[in-house]
């Protein structure tokens, strides 16, 4: 029986190190790159973009191994989900915006212009690039760990593009607390302890996911 668990171990304590690990990135661009309050928080917003990249990304590749009519499946699912899942980001950046970010990014001729906020934020702090990339970083391990360890083909279309709900409800609720504590402190460590620890768990949670299906199979 133990030799059966081991093999899971190496590859479970990689994922959740690699997990820690990046989520730390922000605390170094609070504490030593002077990110600001509204740079941490427009940050963990473009996190949500890029797990629902992730997401259409796992959909079809779950149409690519399952092939025949689940291409037809993945491109109507993918449309919805980019759609919906889409409409949400949007409001909950303009959300951001108007309560956090007002007077510290441009947004061009129109509030609703998300996309020279996030340049103008780039443009404004040191190094953010690295946080962004670490971001990406992350979601490009889910995919691999998704992919490599065969969960694309036990996973149904349906059920991927339910999976980035609950993550971005929870990250949501954490942003306006923790932007509301950074507000009232002003100061970002405060609030960054609240979001890092939100999204860690969070990730460790899909670490954990990802690689859990290798153990019960080998059992």
């Amino acid at each position: 029986m133990s030799l059966v668990k081991v093999p899971s171990l190496p590859t479970l304590n990689w994922a959740v190190t690699t997990a820690v690990a990046l989520n730390l990135v922000p605390v170094v661009g609070v504490v030593l790159w002077g990110w600001s309050a509204f740079a941490l928080l427009f940050l963990y917003w473009l996190e949500n973009v890029v797990v629902g990249v992730r997401t259409l990304a796992s959909m079809f590749a779950t149409a690519a191994v399952a092939g025949g009519m689940n291409w037809i499946g993945a491109l109507a699912f993918g449309a919805f989900f980019t759609f919906h899942y889409g409409l949400f980001c949007f409001g909950h950046g303009i959300f951001l915006i108007v309560l956090f970010g007002q007077g510290i990014v441009t947004v061009g001729d129109t509030p609703l212009d998300l996309v020279a906020a996030s340049r103008t934020l780039f443009e404004q702090q040191n190094n953010l690039l690295v946080g962004f990339a670490s971001i990406v970083a992350w979601q490009v391990v889910q995919f691999l760990l998704f992919v490599g360890r065969g969960a694309v083909r036990r996973t149904n279309l349906l059920e991927l593009m339910g999976e980035p709900y609950p993550r971005i409800i929870a990250l949501h609720v954490a942003l306006i607390l923790g932007g509301f504590l950074l507000l009232l402190l002003n100061q970002p460590l405060w609030g960054l302890v609240v979001l890092t620890l939100v999204k860690m768990a969070a990730d460790i949670s899909d670490a954990s996911k990802q690689t859990r299906p290798v153990a019960a199979n080998a059992a």
